[in-house]
């Protein structure tokens, strides 16, 4: 994950820390610059809180953050340009203005979500799901068809995927699964009714549960094994549609079933070929 999304998605540092981590966003060359007792004393801070940071970051010291701050300050500057996720356009703008704002919001949508995969986490979940006896999705009501577009590409190269919309069959999945089961739960921000009681069903189970939510989300990831992110700068209620999170969930996806089909390529490519039904 991005060392910037870290810093402004992190859930649990304190309100001094808080003010650090905000030094950081907003003063990045100064970190590169300053040593350990300028930053402290120019970011009204500790010494203690400093460490306690780079500790939570799981960094190995302030080198290491100096250089990741350093190294993908372009890949955050991108992402900080203007975008209204909500309202992309405005009442007057014509067809090419529509357009290019589009593709802005596409482009800031897929820099948003590349920079907030924990890449290490994301291997381990490809090896899981490559190794998955049964693999079942449980998404939530706008994400229905990007579930069964990966549902699809998954049956195309051999490898069984149900999807699971209704809360009866998702309750009941969750009491039959068993140990090499794989559950992917896709929750934007957990406003699904009985989604939460579902989870605690699965909880009990020895499946492997992977989430994939908002930032915001902190109700069901206490139940689950692996958390990957939506792009989280869309408000679940007031925008015009769901661009924004129905894109980032389509790349994250997207790169699931492509990194699985790398590991066994010329495998997963015959069995397309030879089993492709139009």
């Amino acid at each position: 994950m991005n060392i910037y999304s870290q810093l402004k998605h992190y859930k649990n540092f304190t309100d001094t820390e808080k003010i650090f981590a905000q030094f950081i966003l907003e003063h990045p060359q100064d970190i590169i610059q300053l040593n350990v007792q300028q930053l402290a004393k120019s970011s009204f801070v500790s010494v203690s809180t400093i460490y306690r940071v780079i500790e939570k970051l799981e960094l190995t010291g302030l080198s290491q953050l100096k250089m990741l701050v350093s190294s993908q300050y372009e890949a955050y500057l991108h992402e900080q340009k203007q975008t209204d996720y909500n309202y992309p356009f405005k009442k007057n703008a014509t067809h090419y203005e529509i357009m290019h704002q589009m593709k802005t919001l596409y482009e800031q949508t897929l820099s948003s979500t590349f920079n907030l995969i924990d890449l290490e986490m994301f291997l381990k979940v490809v090896q899981i799901i490559d190794q998955a006896n049964h693999i079942s999705l449980f998404p939530t009501i706008g994400n229905f068809f990007m579930a069964e577009c990966f549902q699809q590409n998954m049956l195309e190269i051999g490898k069984r995927v149900e999807v699971y919309t209704q809360s009866y069959y998702q309750h009941w999945c969750a009491a039959t699964c068993q140990k090499d089961d794989v559950v992917i739960v896709i929750s934007y921000a957990n406003r699904t009714p009985w989604l939460l009681d579902v989870m605690k069903d699965l909880s009990q189970s020895e499946a492997t549960i992977i989430l994939i939510s908002s930032t915001h989300e902190n109700q069901l990831s206490q139940y689950v094994d692996y958390h990957l992110y939506f792009c989280s700068y869309e408000d679940s209620e007031e925008k015009i549609a769901s661009f924004s999170s129905r894109i980032s969930l389509q790349y994250l996806l997207d790169c699931l079933y492509a990194c699985y089909f790398n590991r066994n390529y010329d495998k997963h490519l015959k069995y397309r070929l030879e089993n492709y039904i139009d």
